[in-house]
């Protein structure tokens, strides 16, 4: 798996989430595998703090989304974007962008 990559912007990462999935985070690089651990579906570890666990809680809401086709991974450079800004090239379903993911700490392309 990659690891997560600075970019020029400052404290943004590119985030890989799965094989083939990555994310634009601003989330510090220590909740990052509680992140993936989220979207992968793994259980909460009951030692984290409350911030892993929100980080996890935010790698569940994004498997679920992609799942249900709110967002969908760019077939360009594999980020996961709303489903609205998706392309004929893009995999997976095409449905309304869900207003909950504009106050989370995550940024899609």
């Amino acid at each position: 798996m990659l690891n997560a990559q600075h970019n020029s912007k400052g404290n943004f990462m590119v985030v890989d989430l799965a094989e083939g999935v990555l994310v634009g985070s601003l989330m510090p690089k220590d909740n990052l595998p509680a992140l993936r651990s989220g979207f992968a579906g793994y259980p909460a570890n009951p030692r984290w703090n409350v911030i892993k666990y929100r980080a996890w809680k935010m790698g569940r809401q994004l498997r679920q989304s992609l799942d249900e086709g709110n967002l969908v991974v760019r077939s360009t450079d594999l980020m996961l974007v709303p489903a609205q800004e998706s392309s004929a090239t893009q995999i997976g379903k095409v449905k309304a962008q869900s207003d909950r993911f504009l106050t989370t700490p995550m940024v899609l392309a």
